[in-house]
């Protein structure tokens, strides 16, 4: 999950002086911990804060109606995620936090196969000892590596290739990383795998060195609860249900005109915007922004996500995460939520999520959600047929789907990505696109 750094904040609150009005457009993380922050540098100003949905949270709340009872999507909190811990401490939700040891497993070559601990590393059947020696050393030395800006401008494969050598990469880092960005994989940069394993590496910690994950009880939907009643108590006030149409030109001097889909309209001295770049050209058409900024944004490619929630009787996969190599499989892992969380936080039944990453423009996100019912059924089967899996253990399923997850991190991104000032001293642009050297 992104939060806005200092430098970022700092250039959008930049100007001659304090905005009466500010809107900041987009409920998730980004949009609460902005509109919080621009709350207490402009103490006088009249901060607002505008939702699509009809609850906060963006990405990150449960479905509606809840009857998976838990997130859409999985999300899992690390160690090295301090920003949000400490807003979590902000809204007094701290206390919700777990910790837990997880075990991370593969299925390759038709098996299941731990890789958790030395030893498991070394039972490793698909690497040979040479190739396990080539592949720790590329984990420990990208978890060394500090500056990523030179990684910008190499293809994660040739950089996988040359640390790790032809085999590891055939049999792990390239199965891999076509399972998270499908066909888009031969143009990620080489910052994009660097970043994933600095923040998995951060994950292992003690004498042990088990991975430790932490998940918030109850989900994401109290936390943003309580993010709309910590907000609301500081002034903000939260407009739901409030999807941005356009920004256009306000009364003078130098004001912008936020309509929503309603009809509603806002004047506002300054507007941040958090959503996805590549609805900037459209709700800008009335605006003077740079033609090479809006030719910028409508260029701007994204990873999406189609994600099946299943529902079991039983629990399934010993993993919180199984990372899947073998070739045409339909998803591109198995998370095993309830290893991680309670099951009886969920009703007492076992959920597992089954998500396919792929770029936004690919045609599937246009299927019916009965489309991948079997396909995903048979591929379960085929995983965890030594555990005796069969579809009727299955109590309720839901597919959901975004196409907006994040920006394929791509070669030299560093240089494509958009500035945070679109509009100087009126309207500004803070999302997921400014995130470098590190991950969501």
């Amino acid at each position: 999950m992104a939060n806005p750094t200092s430098p970022a904040v700092d250039s959008a609150c930049r100007g001659d002086r304090a905005p009466d009005r500010v809107v900041v457009i987009g409920g998730g993380v980004t949009g609460c911990v902005l509109a919080e922050r621009l709350g207490e540098r402009w103490p006088g100003a009249k901060v607002q804060l505008l939702e699509g949905g009809a609850a906060l949270g963006g990405l990150s709340v449960a479905s509606v109606p809840d009857d998976i009872g838990w997130d859409r999507f999985y999300h899992v909190v690390t160690p090295q995620d301090r920003r949000l811990i400490d807003w979590l401490a902000r809204l007094g939700l701290k206390d919700r936090l777990r910790w837990k040891a997880a075990r991370t497993g593969f299925y390759t070559d038709g098996r299941l196969h731990p890789f958790n601990t030395p030893l498991d590393f070394l039972a490793f059947p698909p690497l040979s000892l040479p190739q396990k020696v080539r592949l720790a050393a590329t984990i420990l030395y990208a978890s060394r590596v500090t500056d990523g800006a030179p990684l910008e401008k190499l293809t994660a494969e040739a950089w996988l290739r040359k640390l790790s050598g032809d085999g590891v990469y055939d049999k792990i880092w390239g199965p891999l990383l076509r399972a998270k960005l499908g066909s888009a994989h031969g143009e990620a940069a080489a910052a994009f795998i660097w970043s994933t394993i600095r923040r998995l590496y951060a994950t292992r910690e003690g004498e042990g060195k088990s991975e430790a994950f932490g998940y918030i009880s109850g989900g994401y939907a109290p936390v943003f609860r309580a993010a709309e009643a910590y907000l609301s108590a500081r002034g903000v006030k939260v407009h739901k249900n409030a999807q941005v149409v356009a920004i256009a030109p306000g009364p003078p001097p130098r004001t912008l005109r936020v309509r929503t889909a309603d009809g509603t309209e806002l004047i506002a001295d300054r507007v941040i915007f958090t959503g996805p770049s590549r609805a900037l050209p459209k709700l800008c058409a009335g605006l003077p922004v740079p033609a090479p900024l809006l030719e910028r944004a409508a260029a701007q490619r994204y990873l999406g996500v189609i994600c099946m929630v299943v529902k079991l009787r039983r629990a399934l996969s010993p993993y919180y995460v199984l990372n899947l190599t073998d070739p045409g499989l339909p998803f591109t892992g198995v998370i095993g939520l309830t290893t991680l969380v309670a099951p009886e936080e969920v009703g007492g039944s076992h959920l597992i999520y089954l998500p396919r990453y792929l770029p936004d423009d690919d045609p599937d996100f246009a299927k019916p959600d009965e489309a991948f019912y079997e396909p995903f059924m048979a591929a379960l089967q085929q995983i965890f047929r030594r555990r005796g899996f069969r579809p009727d253990e299955v109590l309720l399923w839901r597919v959901f789907r975004t196409r907006f997850v994040s920006p394929l991190h791509v070669l030299r991104y560093d240089e494509l990505r958009l500035p945070v000032q679109i509009l100087p001293g009126q309207l500004y642009l803070l999302n997921t696109d400014r995130v470098l050297g590190g991950t969501l």
